[in-house]
């Protein structure tokens, strides 16, 4: 049996693009060219084949399917014509993405016209605070540099990095109705906070925020969030779930809604009780 994996959450950069991520520093150790050239030899040693017994050959082999493409926080601001970052970064991304979707390098990228089928999805940049109306402006403008409609379908969503944002953020009205357009057009979140760095601060607003994006929504508008759970590591996975749930509808990244084979509005079920109610589970978390 061929068991396919897909890689639902990397980053891409060519050298050229280094100036305009708002991390990148001469001593940043992730300061470097990250190709696809430098994932295929990352990830060549999938293994070919699985077995409990090392002695006895086994019928199932992996094999790379394709990755989910998350923004790398290029430099950027909510304002398209702002001095300090603009549009103009994440859209360059969006171009560079759509270039490896379609097997159009250009040189020095790092990525050949053979690693097209690898990028199953997209999940760019937006200006989520700005609102809808700036929403769906900047959104048109992704449209239009993904070039093509193959390409536009494998853009699943959008990330607006809120684990350096101050307190607030995640509740302003503007931010708020963002997610909630996303919704409607069928797009996810992907919601990337700190709780090990930037406090539990960060998981207590998330989970506001998702009663307002959620409170009097149709069903079928309602936004999937899509979790990092790689920032949670101090929590408990049984209290980290309680927390979440109690907000709504969500799933992590290691089950991505992403996926272009999933349908774009539909929203995982929350879990329930016996009694069909959504299943009570505390906060602060026990231990």
């Amino acid at each position: 049996m061929s068991i396919p994996i897909v890689d639902s959450h990397i980053h891409l950069f060519p050298a050229t693009h280094l100036p305009s991520l708002a991390w990148h520093g001469p001593d940043n150790p992730l300061g470097s060219q990250h190709s696809v050239d430098e994932y295929r030899a990352a990830t060549a040693s999938i293994p070919t084949t699985t077995s409990s017994d090392s002695t006895t050959p086994s019928s199932s082999t992996y094999y790379l399917r394709g990755f989910i493409f998350l923004e790398t926080d290029r430099i950027s601001s909510l304002d398209e014509s702002s001095a300090t970052g603009g549009w103009t970064n994440p859209l360059d991304e969006v171009s560079f993405l759509a270039r490896v979707a379609l097997g159009e390098p250009l040189p020095g990228e790092g990525h050949t016209a053979s690693d097209r089928a690898l990028c199953l999805g997209i999940v760019p940049w937006a200006p989520v605070p700005a609102g809808p109306e700036v929403l769906q402006r900047y959104m048109a403008l992704v449209r239009e540099q993904t070039r093509t409609e193959d390409v536009w379908r494998k853009v699943r969503g959008a990330r607006y990095l809120l684990q350096d944002k101050p307190a607030g953020t995640m509740l302003g009205k503007g931010f708020v109705e963002g997610v909630r357009w996303l919704g409607r057009e069928g797009l996810v979140f992907d919601l990337g906070v700190d709780a090990r760095q930037g406090g539990l601060w960060q998981l207590r607003e998330a989970v506001e925020m998702m009663r307002r994006v959620y409170d009097g929504v149709k069903e079928e508008e309602r936004v999937v969030f899509v979790i990092s759970m790689s920032s949670c590591l101090p929590l408990h996975i049984y209290n980290m779930s309680a927390f979440l749930l109690t907000a709504g509808q969500t799933t992590s990244a290691n089950q991505t809604s992403a996926s272009p084979s999933r349908r774009r509005n539909r929203s995982p079920r929350i879990p329930t009780s016996r009694n069909g109610r959504p299943s009570s589970l505390p906060w602060p978390p026990t231990k």
